[in-house]
């Protein structure tokens, strides 16, 4: 009898502990499985996340591709998508150190999602001979920028004091050179009005329009595209006046004027080609 008493609470016991680590092996199981239900979504929605960044890209370079025309800025990001190396340079009378300039390159870095490389073979103050005669253009062609943007020089050919048939002749030369690379973009930027120049003549009676509609025509003749910075300029300033854009005592723009030919600049490169 006593050894049956002694079976009964060890079978007792026996149970009890099977039926509570049994429970929690169900209790584990059951988290497992819920576990493997829920991870394959998650996956999933990564996927889809995952695939949408991937998409991303080639869907910018279908709605180019869909497109008849595109602004600047869109023919860049799409260069910049399609070519490894991209590129656009600037070249002639451009200061590089304004603020207006600055702003353009952070935007043309802003508008495209591929590299962009940007060459600088700018010589402000250079005049259309020297531009010629120093063989500028030849570090230019060898870079081969996708797209050249060209400072038209007519404050420097009126302070050289050369001829108008000259700067048509010197100006011609130089761009006869650069239509070596066929596949580059030019656009001709007109410089930005020069307030203290203005009727300031030098001894052929010209002031620095004269030469700047010179160049004009010649652009035209050649169907060039042409920024017209210099009369859009003008227009916008009729509101409040030129001197509201300069500092009191040279042509230096100032902070009005800086954003005013950001403004331009920018609407330039944003707006849709005909």
């Amino acid at each position: 009898m006593k050894k049956s008493v002694l079976t009964i609470p060890i079978l007792m016991t026996a149970s009890v502990v099977a039926f509570f680590f049994g429970r929690q092996y169900a209790a584990s199981q059951q988290d497992e499985m819920t576990a493997m239900q829920i991870r394959p979504e998650e996956e999933t929605v990564e996927e889809v996340i995952n695939g949408d960044e991937d998409t991303q890209a080639p869907s910018v370079l279908e709605e180019y591709q869909s497109r008849d025309t595109l602004s600047l800025y869109e023919q860049l990001d799409f260069l910049s998508l399609t070519k490894e190396d991209a590129s656009i340079a600037f070249y002639g009378d451009i200061d590089i150190e304004e603020d207006w300039f600055q702003q353009l390159v952070y935007s043309i870095e802003e508008n495209t999602e591929g590299p962009m490389e940007v060459g600088d073979f700018t010589h402000s103050g250079l005049d259309s001979y020297e531009l010629m005669i120093r063989q500028t253009v030849q570090s230019v062609n060898d870079f081969q920028p996708d797209v050249l943007v060209y400072g038209l020089p007519a404050l420097p050919d009126k302070v050289r004091d050369i001829g108008l048939a000259d700067t048509d002749n010197y100006m011609s030369n130089v761009l006869n050179q650069l239509s070596a690379n066929e596949n580059m973009k030019l656009v001709l930027v007109e410089p930005y009005v020069k307030l203290h120049e203005i009727d300031q003549l030098n001894s052929r009676s010209l002031d620095y329009r004269s030469y700047l509609n010179t160049m004009r025509d010649l652009a035209e003749e050649r169907d060039l595209t042409l920024l017209p910075l210099h009369s859009d300029f003008s227009e916008s300033a009729d509101d409040n006046g030129l001197d509201y854009y300069f500092a009191e005592s040279d042509n230096e723009l100032n902070e009005a004027g800086n954003e005013l030919v950001t403004e331009i600049v920018d609407g330039y490169f944003s707006q849709v080609e005909d």
